[in-house]
């Protein structure tokens, strides 16, 4: 899953890690045009989809 970068223009960052424990899942990014580091946490139910 790719996100868009909070400090820049930047689109499609695509994450460095990732982490999935019971229905959550968390994804680390770094922006390759400014830098800007940022995570993410998501509720796979909310998505619709399941662990893997």
């Amino acid at each position: 899953m790719t996100d868009n970068c909070p400090n820049c223009p930047r689109q499609d960052v695509a994450p460095v890690a990732e982490h999935t424990r019971g229905q959550h899942i968390s994804h680390l990014y770094q922006c390759p045009a400014c830098g800007h580091v940022w995570s993410t946490n998501r509720d796979l139910g909310a998505y619709g989809q399941e662990a893997a």
